[in-house]
C-alpha cells in the first residue's frame, strides 16, 4: 500500500514538474512549425494527447502555486518560531503594549496593510502586507497557457474553413458547407493605381439567414466581416471569360476561369492561357507568343481563331470559424496582464511576533521582500530599538 502511494505521488509529481512542461511545450511547438505545411496534424491523437497532458501539467502547477501561498499563509508561525528563518531583538523597558502600538504605526507609515492575531495567551502576531496581489500573477500565467491551449484544440477539432468564389452579383450557399448562415455578394469592385495595377479590392456582401437579410457590409483586404463567430475575409478575385474557338469546320464554346488553359491542339500542340487583358500562347508547354486580348477581337492562332465574348468577375473569399479564438483572446490578455506583474512586482510582507521577557519585550521578525524592502525592515527595527543598523546586535 505504502509503495502504491509512493508511485501515485512520483507519478504526479512528475506530471506537474516543470522540466515536462518545458518538454512537452517544445514539442507542441515543433508540431505547431509542421502544421503550417499540414494542417491534419492540429487534429492529430499526437498534437491533442500532448496538448491535454501540457493542460494537466499546467493545473497541476497552477494548483501546487495555490496551495503554497495558503500554506505560506498558514506557515507564518513556523518561520517564526524557525531557527535561521528570522531575527531577535529585545527591546528593554519597552511592555509589550508600547512595541505593538508602535510597530503598527510604523507599519502604516511604510504603506503596510496590518492585520492582527493572537498566536497565544501572551503573544501577539502583526501581519504587515504590500502588493501580496502579486502573489497571484503565476497562477495567472498557467491559467493563461491553459485557455490558449485549450482555444487552440476547440479551434482544431470544432473549427472550420473554406475558400469560395462567388461571380459578382452572385450568392454562396455557406449553410450547405457547415456554416450559420448564406451571402449574397451584390458587388465587386477594384481600385487601381496609375499603372493599372490592384490597389484594392472590395465586395459588397449581405448577409442571409433563412433568406432574410441580417447584415450588409464592405468586405476589403484587412477589413473582414464578422458575423455569429464567423469572419469572411477578401483574399483574391478574377474572371470567368466565355468565349469560342473557331477553325474552318468546328467550333466549340468554353467557359474557363482566369489562368486556366484552353487546348487549341494541332501538330504544335498549342494552349492560351489568360490573365486578363494579357493572354500567352504555348507550344508543347513552352511559351510561344503573347498579347492583349479584348472582348468580341478574334485572336488568330495558325488555323484557329479565339473570340472572348464576354467576361464575368468573381471575388475569392476566405470563410473562417474558430469557436476557440475567445479562448485563445482571454488566454493572451491574461498573459500581458500577469507577465509584467510577475517580472516586476514582488510582495513585500513582514511578520512581528512581540511577547514579553524578563527585561521588557521580545521582538521576532521575519519579511519576504526584494532588495528595495530590505531598508524598510531595518528602518521598523531602528525606530523599534531605538539604535542604527550599523549599531544593532541582532542575533539568531
Amino acid at each position: 500500500m505504502i509503495k502504491i502511494s509512493s508511485s501515485i505521488i512520483g507519478t504526479w509529481g512528475f506530471l506537474t514538474s516543470m522540466s515536462l512542461g518545458l518538454i512537452l511545450l517544445c514539442l507542441l511547438i515543433a508540431l505547431s512549425i509542421l502544421g503550417t505545411f499540414q494542417s491534419g496534424i492540429f487534429v492529430s491523437p499526437w498534437f491533442l494527447g500532448l496538448s491535454a497532458l501540457l493542460t494537466l501539467n499546467m493545473l497541476g502547477c497552477m494548483a501546487k502555486r495555490i496551495k503554497g501561498l495558503i500554506k505560506r499563509e498558514q506557515g507564518v508561525v513556523k518561520v517564526l518560531t524557525k531557527q535561521g528563518q528570522h531575527r531577535i531583538v529585545t527591546l528593554e523597558n519597552c511592555p509589550p503594549q508600547k512595541a505593538i502600538q508602535e510597530a503598527t504605526k510604523e507599519l502604516r507609515r511604510l504603506g503596510f496593510r496590518i492585520r492582527t492575531s493572537k498566536v497565544k495567551q501572551d503573544q501577539l502576531l502583526l501581519t504587515g502586507k504590500k502588493k501580496t496581489w502579486s502573489n497571484l500573477a503565476s497562477p495567472l500565467l498557467h491559467l493563461a497557457m491553459i485557455f490558449i491551449i485549450a482555444g487552440s484544440v476547440v479551434g482544431a477539432i470544432w473549427g472550420h474553413e473554406q475558400y469560395v468564389e462567388v461571380t459578382a452579383p452572385g450568392r454562396a450557399e455557406l449553410s450547405q458547407q457547415g456554416f450559420p448562415f448564406d451571402i449574397q455578394v451584390k458587388k465587386f469592385s477594384i481600385e487601381q493605381y496609375e499603372d493599372g495595377t490592384p490597389k484594392q479590392y472590395t465586395s459588397l456582401i449581405e448577409v442571409l439567414l433563412a433568406n432574410e437579410k441580417k447584415l450588409e457590409k464592405a468586405v476589403s483586404v484587412n477589413h473582414p466581416l464578422n458575423y455569429q463567430g464567423v469572419k469572411i475575409y477578401q483574399t483574391s478575385y478574377g474572371y470567368q471569360l466565355q468565349g469560342a474557338v473557331r477553325d474552318e469546320k468546328h467550333t466549340f464554346n468554353f467557359n474557363i476561369e482566369e489562368g486556366e488553359r484552353i487546348l487549341l491542339g494541332g501538330p504544335a500542340q498549342l494552349e492560351l492561357e489568360v490573365r486578363w487583358p494579357r493572354y500567352v500562347v504555348y507550344s508543347n508547354g513552352m511559351p510561344f507568343s503573347m498579347g492583349i486580348a479584348e472582348l468580341e477581337v478574334p485572336i488568330d492562332l495558325m488555323d484557329n481563331q479565339v473570340v472572348f465574348t464576354n467576361r464575368t468577375p468573381y471575388t475569392g473569399l476566405q470563410i473562417k470559424k474558430d469557436p476557440g479564438l475567445p479562448l485563445i483572446w482571454l488566454g493572451f490578455i491574461l498573459f500581458l496582464m500577469a507577465l509584467p506583474v510577475c517580472l516586476y512586482v514582488k510582495p513585500n510582507q513582514i511578520w512581528l511576533l512581540l511577547g514579553p521577557s524578563t527585561s521588557g519585550t521580545e521582538l521576532r521578525l521575519a519579511a519576504q521582500h526584494r532588495i528595495w524592502g530590505k531598508k524598510q525592515e531595518e528602518q521598523l527595527l531602528e525606530k523599534l530599538s531605538g539604535i542604527s543598523q550599523e549599531e544593532c546586535s541582532l542575533h539568531t
